[in-house]
């Protein structure tokens, strides 16, 4: 079996590829900080094989697996990502419906590379701290003695997430800065906007920040999301980096939910942004079909998202939300050949045209090229029209 990761990447490697983007969207931290991850979640994702105690040499049946195991149901979801995880490293091969899984011996321990890792950059640490906090929750989880939620969303770990979902952290910038780029390229003068699933205001903060370098300062700034505890936090850090004149309101908004009963009114925004929260529509064209009616004559939606590299590839970030109902609720009701959560970039194409959107770009316009030449890269920015 042949291995896809990790590759020696640099930032010149690139090049060309990424012409379409300011310099600093992808910056020179980004190449280390990627491998180092790569290495960290090649050698956990060994070491939860082995403590899930998955056979290995034999064909191994997802959904027979977690029936003989007595595992929840949802756990398909996470045993997916975890196999396909070791494919990517070829420590696992797919064989039609069937894994097998071969030897997992790492050269170092998870806890090894981290510590590598977070002396070369301590700036990263959020990442290992959720993964790694998902990777001790994974067994209760799969045998139903603990919720998801419950082990990455309590109150001890919030903290956690607010420092992985920000700007500080080299791992996850880069989505909300090519997010921010592409929306002040959708943008007119004084738009009016909406942010769904704001999180801990990281996007708002470089929306609004290259919105004012642009001379387009937005004139009314909605943000939204359904976690009180993010809505509260984020909503603070949002209007911070906004400019006193916008108009900023922070409510509750369900992308799963009609409009009409929630908190706004058709054709009332100019720029509808999210950062890594459409994948999550229980119903991705519906969703994407309300979120048109809301936007004004000449607007756009602006999707920051983790791109799939392909429709069974491995999104290294994916192990914690695969152990969230949201997430395992949304694969149960997926259709057809639509992955768990993040979704690849024709997926995406296909369901905005469903939707009714006739004009779709993508940044970096050369993805496909970025993923060929290394398979761990995921942020990029769609805009719909």
């Amino acid at each position: 079996m042949k291995a896809r990761l990790p590759l020696p990447i640099t930032k010149e490697m690139f090049g060309a590829l990424l012409d379409d983007l300011p310099e600093d969207v992808f910056g020179p931290e980004f190449a280390d900080a990627c491998q180092g991850l790569d290495r960290f979640v090649g050698s956990l994702a060994c070491e939860l094989a082995c403590r899930l105690a998955l056979p290995r040499g034999v064909p191994l049946v997802v959904a027979a697996l977690v029936q003989e195991r007595g595992w929840v149901p949802g756990s398909e979801a996470t045993l997916r990502w975890l196999l396909s995880t070791l494919e990517l490293y070829g420590r696992a091969q797919r064989r039609g419906e069937a894994w097998v899984v071969a030897d997992l011996t790492s050269q170092a321990s998870a806890a090894q590379l981290q510590a590598a890792a977070l002396a070369a950059n301590p700036a990263v640490a959020p990442a290992y701290q959720v993964l790694s906090l998902a990777a001790a929750a994974l067994p209760a989880v799969l045998e139903g003695t603990l919720r998801g939620e419950e082990a990455l969303f309590g109150p001890q770990t919030m903290g956690v997430w607010f420092s992985y979902f920000s700007n500080d952290n080299p791992l996850y910038a880069p989505a909300n800065r090519v997010t921010a780029v592409a929306a002040v390229r959708a943008a007119g003068p004084s738009p009016r906007i909406l942010e769904l699933g704001g999180g801990g205001g990281s996007a708002a903060q470089e929306i609004g920040r290259r919105l004012v370098a642009a001379g387009k300062v937005p004139w009314l700034y909605h943000f939204t999301d359904l976690q009180p505890a993010f809505l509260r936090r984020g909503a603070r850090v949002a209007q911070a980096a906004l400019p006193p004149a916008t108009a900023f309101r922070a409510f509750f908004y369900d992308i799963n939910q009609p409009p009409c009963n929630q908190d706004v009114t058709p054709r009332q925004y100019d720029l509808i942004v999210a950062v890594n929260t459409v994948h999550l529509a229980r119903d991705l064209t519906l969703t994407l079909t309300m979120l048109r009616s809301l936007l004004a004559e000449g607007g756009a939606l602006v999707l920051g998202e983790l791109v799939r590299p392909a429709s069974t590839g491995a999104v290294h970030l994916e192990l914690p939300f695969s152990l969230l109902s949201s997430y395992r609720e949304t694969a149960a009701s997926n259709s057809g050949n639509r992955p768990a959560g993040f979704l690849p970039e024709a997926m995406w194409r296909e369901a905005l045209a469903a939707a009714g959107f006739r004009h779709i770009e993508v940044l970096p316009s050369k993805l496909a090229a970025c993923v060929e030449l290394y398979p761990g890269f995921y942020s990029a920015a769609i805009t719909a029209r």
